[in-house]
């Protein structure tokens, strides 16, 4: 603890290098932890997709609504147990930069398909007996300071009612909460309230969610459904929902090597950069370290001073720079936008903080021995006389 006076002399001697050196290992961490929060709320949306149940979906265009009648077709290929239609109400609560996504379907067939969406069987219940009930996300609930027994009020961007208006209200009869709650973002309507409601795109379904009895047969089961509908003008693509969203991430490329290719970019320059802070900040105290060894200062003891200096630079800094992403990336992934996608916030989990904390070692020890060699075998006599 004595020394660190010294160290702290050392890093204000040039206080402008110190805190640019500071900002770019700050700014690199800052990357680090986002990146790497990121992968892991994209690895995690992975985890809690199922192949217990299928989607299918238009063949011709992604998105494409198909007609309701696929439906009953569906639940007559074996193996399947429950079909919940989708159609989607896009739009905005209160203010225009709040948006909304409220996916009509059949809730109890929702519930019984996918066993992450937990949900009381009375809310259900309640929401069976009221045609404009809607089952919210604990989430989303929380953001707005919504609870059972209110009224939402909708202003829908992509569809009309019969009646010419754009805004809907919805009755709050139940919230849903997942494995992972901060993902529970999501509005269930009864599908035949909005079904009947609109004036285009009546009697139709995005997609389906199928449930089926055997997860080991989904392959054979999503190849029976899209040949049904193989001489169709509305022909079908069914896979299961852990599969469909790979591929999708895969059509955007390998995520992971992306994020680690960056990181790892970012790193190899500070690591110049660090480097050369420290190794130019010896050079120019050579005459200040000959001094400290004339006071009585082992080789030893001048070696760890200038590693430590390395090292308090290096991870003061990622600390920050982590410690930023923490605070930030919640934030930016707990918006509205992303929310009405189904998208919840996601954070820096735990093991990037123990993996900055080992990279900032690594960093300081990478750039700091060399400069630290040199202190330690540094002459006093040719120091001094300044050569």
């Amino acid at each position: 603890m004595k020394y660190l006076p010294l160290v702290w002399a050392a890093l204000r001697r040039k206080p402008a290098r110190t805190l640019l050196t500071c900002f770019s290992i700050v700014t690199a961490f800052f990357l680090f932890g986002t990146l790497q929060g990121i992968n892991v709320g994209i690895a995690n949306i992975t985890k809690i997709t199922s192949v217990s149940h299928l989607v299918v979906m238009s063949r011709v265009q992604m998105g494409a609504a198909m007609p309701l009648a696929h439906a009953a077709e569906i639940q007559a290929v074996p193996g399947v147990t429950a079909v919940a239609s989708v159609n989607v109400l896009i739009g905005t609560y209160q203010r225009p930069n709040n948006p909304i996504l409220v996916i009509g379907t059949e809730i109890d067939a929702m519930a019984k398909i996918n066993a992450d969406i937990l949900v009381a069987p009375q809310q259900l219940a309640a929401m069976a007996r009221n045609r404009s009930g809607v089952i919210v996300g604990v989430t989303i609930a929380k953001e707005y300071g919504w609870k059972i027994g209110d009224r939402i009020p909708v202003h829908s961007l992509n569809t009309t009612k019969t009646d010419g208006s754009a805004d809907w209200v919805f009755d709050i009869v139940g919230t849903y909460t997942l494995q992972q709650p901060d993902w529970a973002t999501r509005i269930f309507a009864n599908y035949d309230y909005i079904n009947e409601a609109i004036t285009t795109g009546k009697n139709q379904s995005m997609e389906f969610y199928v449930g089926i009895n055997d997860p080991a047969k989904s392959a054979a089961i999503a190849q029976a459904i899209d040949d049904r509908f193989a001489n169709s003008p509305d022909q079908t693509t069914t896979a299961n929902e852990k599969d469909f969203l790979e591929s999708t991430l895969r059509q955007i490329g390998d995520i992971n090597f992306l994020v680690n290719g960056v990181v790892a970019a970012v790193l190899f320059t500070l690591l110049f950069l660090t480097s050369n802070t420290i190794a130019q900040s010896v050079r120019e105290r050579t005459s200040e370290l000959a001094v400290l060894k004339t006071l009585g200062f082992t080789d030893a003891g001048v070696q760890w001073l200038v590693l430590v200096e390395a090292l308090v630079l290096s991870f003061i800094s990622a600390a920050l720079g982590v410690a930023l992403a923490s605070g930030v990336l919640p934030w930016v992934t707990s918006g509205p936008l992303l929310a009405a996608q189904g998208i919840g916030a996601m954070h820096v989990p735990a093991m990037v903080y123990v993996a900055g904390s080992a990279v900032a070692v690594l960093l300081a020890l990478v750039s700091g021995v060399p400069p630290a060699v040199r202190a330690r075998r540094l002459n006093i006599v040719a120091a001094l006389s300044g050569r």
